[in-house]
């Protein structure tokens, strides 16, 4: 039986030595919360940034405890050694939540949890509560664990990948948001069940009578879902959204269903609506989350360069009226390019793709749509998409990727300002005649 201290910096556990995997972010955190606890440590990177570089079946009996960096996968030779041994294996997530003495709120879904997890913790601080975001938002729980923050009264509001629910032990979650489920993380998965499953590992996570809202199509992919204690199916309609400043960012789609999964939850912990509707008032949404960015020749531009899955484009298209000139493309993740073809055919005039994935999301819609173009790189084709648009205005170009950015760019952030800078510099430019 693991037994913890209620204070941070001293442990009488039964732990004494741990083995972290992994020094980038996360297992730096999870370095630091072992330390304050006075356990000993070794810290594995492949890399040569931690104490060793490799770790085999003999080093199982060195530790207690075994704590993993999301990057880490499933088939990840170490996590096979270490999970097949039965020894204590967290991620650092959960080895975090051990430690954490407030209430634990847990937001998943292929989209929207970002949003959903600021959007929560704003309005529970607004109601005069502790409220921190941890998890995949970007602070690793381990850091929130450390801080003034961990007390009975706080809560920690925890954007959880699919990555981090794969090894659930340690969370004990008083309320859960899954926003919907769609085909992403086809390059980490065998298929959409086994992403689904890591997913679906967290409503085991959850206390006696802890309430869980889940989206619909969560509840499509499994429909016994709906018949768990304490689960909210949600659509669309929080009730609410006509009380909302009509500026709010959450009057349109996709963000109007992130509010109503948010506002389903903030009512069964029955806190006050006020609070939730003036946070969503405030609410700024994260950099690159489709958002607009200038207008000009009867043409409005759109950058939603953190769309890296389909749901994600096909969500941004929908949101928005008007022909739509598409930018789409960079690396990919995995998944069926010919079922996201035919969804996107319809909805948008024209197609311009770059990257890495260009020609094969290319061959899968050429059969389904009359007008697909290949730029061999990014400025290229929003050169080309805003040609287009300019020539049959009104219109939209929409930067809405469906793709990771890492074939031609850092990141979607770095992806998105590359955007801004090209249309900016395109105003009354020669480049477009």
């Amino acid at each position: 039986m693991k037994t913890f201290h209620t204070s941070v910096g001293a442990a009488i556990s039964t732990y004494k030595r741990v083995a972290i995997f992994g020094a980038g972010v996360s297992g730096q955190a999870a370095r630091r919360l072992v330390l304050s606890l006075g356990l000993e440590l070794c810290l594995f990177d492949q890399h040569g940034r931690g104490d060793a570089a490799d770790f085999s079946a003999e080093s199982l009996s060195e530790f207690d405890a075994f704590v993993f960096s999301p990057g880490f996968a499933i088939a990840h030779p170490w996590r096979v050694l270490v999970q097949r041994s039965g020894r204590p294996c967290y991620s650092e997530l959960g080895f975090a939540a051990l430690h954490w003495r407030g209430r634990l709120l847990g937001v998943t879904g292929t989209n929207g949890k970002t949003t959903i997890t600021s959007l929560l913790c704003n309005a529970l601080n607004r109601t005069g509560q502790t409220a921190v975001e941890a998890g995949n938002i970007g602070t690793p729980l381990s850091e929130c664990v450390l801080g003034d923050a961990n007390h009975a009264e706080a809560t920690a509001v925890c954007e959880i990948s699919s990555f981090q629910a794969e090894l659930p032990d340690g969370l004990q979650l008083d309320g859960l948001i899954w926003s919907n489920f769609a085909e992403d993380h086809l390059d980490r998965y065998e298929s959409m069940a086994e992403y689904f499953a890591s997913k679906a590992q967290l409503l085991s996570c959850l206390r006696a009578g802890a309430p869980s809202v889940l989206g619909v199509d969560v509840i499509a992919f499994d429909p016994k879902l709906s018949g768990i204690s304490g689960s909210i199916v949600v659509d669309k309609d929080s009730g609410l959204i006509d009380r909302l400043a009509p500026d709010s960012p959450f009057r349109i789609s996709p963000q109007s269903t992130n509010f109503a999964l948010a506002a389903a939850l903030w009512r069964a912990l029955d806190r006050p609506v006020e609070s939730l509707i003036d946070s969503a008032n405030a609410f700024q949404l994260a950099a690159h989350r489709l958002c607009p960015v200038d207008s000009w020749g009867g043409v409005t531009f759109w950058n939603d360069s953190k769309a890296t899955n389909f749901h994600a484009a096909l969500a941004a298209i929908d949101g928005l009226d008007g022909l739509v000139y598409w930018i789409g493309g960079g690396s990919g993740k995995g998944g069926d390019f010919d079922a996201f073809a035919r969804s996107i055919a319809p909805k948008v005039e024209a197609v311009f793709l770059y990257g890495e994935v260009a020609e094969s999301l290319a061959e899968s819609l050429r059969p389904v749509h009359s007008c697909v173009e290949i730029r061999a790189d990014f400025d290229a084709a929003v050169v080309a998409a805003t040609r287009a648009a300019l020539a049959n205005s009104p219109s939209v170009v929409l930067l809405s990727p469906g793709f990771a950015s890492f074939d031609q760019f850092s990141g979607y952030a770095a992806r998105g300002k590359s955007f801004i800078s090209t249309v900016f510099s395109l105003k009354d430019a020669d480049r477009l005649k």
